[in-house]
């Protein structure tokens, strides 16, 4: 049996560490280390790194268990997923789309308690909602919002066994476990003619990839997309409560009507760099090289640490304050490389500009319908490949 409270012990560590460390590197000018790992937070070098998806080629280690997708393969094999799934991300994000999905996530707010589990779950309700809608699909709720929280539990323990070694028993139940979390997906899409009928659709446009898996592809394009968003949101949330002023003043701009809402969007923006949804990923080097005056080989891991990025000092001002009123951000003045969210490149999130859209919609909702406030200012948060805040934070709610 897995040890949970070690498994989120060490995996929250390594953030915890990340955001220790941010800020420092670049003092040295050379790139820092975690672990067995170079380390590389300049937002220079990292723009390099994500730029050159051929020399610094995707690796996900045991994470790959629970099935191939756009997010974990490289060349050849990623372009035919991506293009599986591009044009449904790009007219979800349609200005058409915006209204529909105001309209969501205000409905699901509107139903749920004053409370933060609540609001929560209206949440992910919305955004599951937004996601199957892209392709055409209405989701079984209950059993759908079940299986993400097993992929999240999945995905956690993957994450953990990539980093620390497991026993070849733990190693075969944490696969099987994967394969079973697959399998039940995949039932329950199959049992819908409409989703089986869009499983086909990917397995038709993959059709030149050997033992491709439609179900696989589209849970972790489920999950990504899901967690990510409802993610930052929460964090929002966290943020808002901790600060009174900064509430009340998004509050009456999001009232006031006006199609513009700087602080908001200043708000969201500020949330993103502080809390990244993914705080770090891991690239396999593709062939000898030097970056940041760092001697690298081929088949060396190396990490990037978005929080590093997203908090280095000759970038930003106070970068390790969270400001909701950031100048960089109210200006539109912040250099574009060291602010990642979503990364940058020819392997930035596809479901970017719909991301965007949605924590703005939700957010807003969220905003009109809730007042926050904390007992205290101590962040805590849970990582499993996403950055989420901690359940049981001091966060109180009250309806407006």
């Amino acid at each position: 049996m897995d040890n949970q409270a070690q498994i989120e012990s060490v995996l929250n560590n390594l953030v915890y560490a990340l955001f220790a460390q941010s800020g420092q590197m670049e003092t040295n000018g050379r790139a820092g280390s975690l672990g067995n790992l170079i380390v590389f937070d300049n937002p220079e070098a990292v723009d390099t790194i994500v730029k050159a998806p051929e020399l610094f080629r995707k690796n996900f280690s045991l994470i790959s268990a629970l099935g191939f997708s756009r997010f974990n393969t490289n060349g050849e094999d990623w372009s035919v997923r991506r293009a599986i799934t591009q044009d449904t991300y790009l007219a979800a994000a349609r200005p058409a789309q915006q209204h529909p999905m105001a309209e969501l996530y205000a409905a699901g707010l509107a139903g749920s308690d004053a409370t933060l589990p609540s609001i929560q779950q209206a949440l992910f309700a919305a955004s599951m909602t937004i996601f199957y809608r892209a392709f055409g699909l209405v989701p079984d709720m209950a059993a759908t919002l079940l299986l993400l929280d097993r992929v999240r539990d999945v995905l956690r323990r993957l994450q953990y066994y990539s980093w620390v070694s497991p026993t070849s028993v733990e190693r075969t139940n944490v696969i099987q476990e994967a394969r079973a979390v697959v399998a039940d997906f995949t039932s329950l899409l199959m049992a819908d003619s409409r989703a089986a009928a869009e499983m086909d659709r990917f397995r038709d446009l993959a059709s030149d990839l050997e033992d491709f898996s439609p179900v696989e592809e589209f849970v972790m394009n489920f999950f990504a997309g899901v967690e990510t968003t409802v993610t930052t949101a929460l964090w929002v949330i966290d943020r808002l409560g901790a600060n009174l002023q900064v509430q009340e003043r998004i509050h009456a701009e999001v009232l006031s009507g006006e199609a513009q809402t700087p602080y908001t969007d200043c708000m969201i923006n500020e949330t993103m760099r502080y809390f990244p949804p993914i705080p770090f990923l891991t690239r396999e080097v593709g062939a000898d090289t030097v970056l940041d005056g760092q001697k690298l080989y081929a088949g060396q891991l190396i990490m990037v640490s978005i929080v590093g990025v997203h908090q280095n000092p000759a970038f930003w001002s106070n970068p390790r304050v969270f400001d909701a009123s950031r100048r960089e951000f109210l200006e539109n003045s912040f250099d574009r490389r060291a602010f990642i969210p979503f990364l940058t490149g020819p392997r930035m999130c596809g479901g970017a500009r719909l991301g965007r859209l949605e924590v703005r919609e939700a957010v807003l909702a969220i905003v009109r319908q809730f007042a926050f406030s904390r007992a205290d200012d101590v962040i805590r948060f849970d990582y499993a490949l996403a950055l989420r805040p901690a359940q049981g934070s001091s966060v109180s709610v009250s309806r407006r």
